[in-house]
């Protein structure tokens, strides 16, 4: 009935659809569109939902999908380049008492070409949102279990990424293989890590403005394996009646970093909404490392702005989208995007969303969409036409 009722609803008005323009890097990285090792084209790209960064490095050419995911990644390879100057620094390598630690060197396996068309293109995110227009359930993740590849991230490792604010279970491979040899190293020559970090001539030079993803969490990050954090992450959910079963298919994805995990944890216990189970079952069918980083700076978002909805008393799912109710008895749409415009994806989102929600008890619920990100006029047009209030919410920075 639901679908019935968007087709009638697409029928019975000409939607218009815009073209997503593509705007400078800079607008929303800053200064950090180049680095000691990488260089990020002039142009964002977008599909309409999140900003897509081509990226040059000497490991290769990477596409980053999204400003805060992009803001990680960046981060990460600045890492990449303070470990590189510390196995150059004599000072450092006299300490150590070895050879230097030559910078590892990546193959073309490493390389990923930047699709030209906006449909190829389209963001782990706009796929998801996606799924949700067209009713498609996403049940092809491959899923295998997250301890397998971290049993080997050591405590010295740990150590040294928390030291350079940056993800110890990352998966970008430049800066998992340099943490690991480095680690390595310095384990064997028994030299702490600070201390090693000390010796490189003017610090290790990472940029203060950018994003480390590890602030909040990062002494629990640093002293804890990766087994305690999912003995801690499965106790929070167990307090919000998330399933074992639940929680298996988060931890057993992959796209997901036991830092992911924690925080996303923390954030949804500051929320105590019902129903958190259908969140997290939803979040675990995350199918992209970029989709899957989006769905915790979700929750990252819905914990810290969720009085600017007027609170959040349940989550409950609209066309394979997961909403949230406030006190008042509103339905929101509440997402971290980069800037919207009306095109083909959240078109379809919105009108399946709208036609489901006027039908049965969320009939009389007033419709919001919050957002984090800037709306174009002709989607503001047209998701008032369909009911929607606009809400502008502050970025979680």
């Amino acid at each position: 009935m639901a679908l019935a009722a968007a087709v009638t609803l697409a029928a019975s008005a000409a939607f218009a659809l815009e073209a997503p323009k593509n705007k400078p890097a800079s607008e929303f990285l800053g200064p950090l569109v180049q680095g000691t090792n990488y260089k990020v084209a002039p142009q964002a790209r977008t599909d309409g939902i999140m900003r897509i960064f081509d990226v040059d490095t000497p490991y290769g050419k990477f596409q980053f999908n999204g400003v805060d995911f992009t803001k990680m990644r960046l981060r990460e390879l600045e890492a990449v380049a303070a470990l590189e100057k510390m196995s150059k620094s004599e000072a450092f390598v006299k300490a150590l008492g070895q050879a230097a630690i030559a910078p590892v060197q990546f193959g073309a396996n490493l390389i990923i070409h930047p699709v030209d068309t906006i449909k190829g293109s389209m963001t782990g995110v706009a796929n998801m949102l996606d799924r949700a227009g067209s009713g498609l359930a996403n049940s092809s993740v491959d899923r295998d279990t997250a301890l397998e590849s971290l049993l080997g991230v050591s405590d010295t490792q740990r150590q040294l990424a928390i030291e350079l604010g940056v993800d110890p279970y990352t998966d970008l491979p430049p800066l998992a293989e340099h943490l690991r040899q480095m680690a390595n190293a310095m384990a064997g020559g028994k030299l702490p890590v600070k201390v090693g970090l000390s010796l490189v001539p003017g610090g290790v030079g990472i940029a203060v403005s950018s994003v480390s993803t590890v602030e909040g969490v990062k002494d629990t990050l640093r002293d804890k394996t990766a087994a305690q954090v999912l003995t801690e992450v499965r106790r929070i959910m167990l307090s919000l009646n998330v399933s074992d079963d639940t929680t298996d298919l988060l931890f057993k994805n992959r796209n997901f970093t036991p830092a992911d995990l924690l925080v996303t944890a923390r954030a949804l216990e500051r929320i105590k909404a019902d129903n958190t189970d259908g969140y997290v079952a939803f979040a675990a069918a995350a199918a992209t490392r970029d989709e899957a980083f989006y769905q915790r700076r979700r929750a990252e978002l819905l914990a810290a702005r969720r009085g600017g909805i007027g609170g959040i008393t349940t989550f409950f799912t609209s066309r394979n989208q997961v909403l949230t109710l406030s006190d008042s008895q509103t339905a929101v749409a509440a997402f971290p995007f980069d800037d919207l415009a009306w095109t083909e994806t959240p078109e379809h989102a919105f009108l399946a969303a709208t036609a489901d929600l006027k039908q049965g008890d969320t009939a009389k619920f007033p419709r919001v969409f919050a957002t984090s990100g800037e709306v174009s006029p002709m989607a503001t047009a047209e998701l008032q036409k369909l009911g929607w209030r606009i809400v502008k919410l502050k970025p979680v920075r």
